[in-house]
């Protein structure tokens, strides 16, 4: 006597293991976006922060912050005055052609002490599912992310440490405190007789 042994899945059985692996997959993108976003402003920071430092030393050099990248020891290679694209080249309308980074920009009020930061904004093709700035003042210590949207309001209450639901305008410090300008991330009030 033969025996037929036909072990295999019906089809019933492989399409309930596509669907609960398409369950799995549709919970886990977002927090993989997330991630990757996380990551590219961890990038971001650094950057401020060497720029920052660098400032910080043309400062004692000249007694004024550079208005330019040209007039740092961090000047990145594309930057064009006090612009530059972390992704894709910059474009005479001021903007990152398709790069999907930031623009990275040195603000300068006046010669003073604590007139200086820069700023980062996520920039890239289209709409951009996160889209916030980060901001740095030269002789500050934290750096403030400013929400644009949902996501990335989100977005910067983790990089801050907060657990409170965000608004969309949301804006806070890594410091942990909230609100414009508050915390280690405010301008400098400090005077040295300049």
């Amino acid at each position: 006597m033969i025996k037929n042994n036909n072990k295999g899945f019906t089809l019933i059985e492989l399409l309930v293991v596509v669907l609960i692996i398409g369950i799995l997959a549709a919970m886990a993108m977002p927090q993989y976006f997330k991630a990757m976003e996380r990551s590219r402003m961890t990038e971001a920071v650094t950057l401020l922060a060497n720029i920052a430092q660098a400032q910080q030393r043309k400062y004692m050099q000249i007694n004024a912050y550079a208005k330019n990248y040209s007039g740092l020891d961090v000047a990145p290679k594309g930057a064009s005055a006090g612009n530059y694209c972390t992704k894709g080249t910059l474009a005479a309308d001021g903007k990152c052609g398709k790069g999907n980074g930031f623009l990275v920009a040195l603000e300068q009020t006046n010669t003073g002490l604590n007139d200086g930061n820069a700023v980062a904004t996520r920039v890239g093709p289209g709409n951009l599912q996160y889209q916030y700035s980060l901001v740095r003042f030269y002789n500050g210590e934290g750096t403030q992310c400013n929400a644009g949207n949902k996501n990335g309001a989100e977005l910067c209450m983790d990089f801050c440490g907060l657990d409170e639901t965000p608004a969309a305008n949301y804006k806070c410090c890594s410091d942990g405190t909230t609100g414009d300008q508050k915390g280690s991330c405010a301008k400098p009030t400090m005077d040295l007789g300049n």
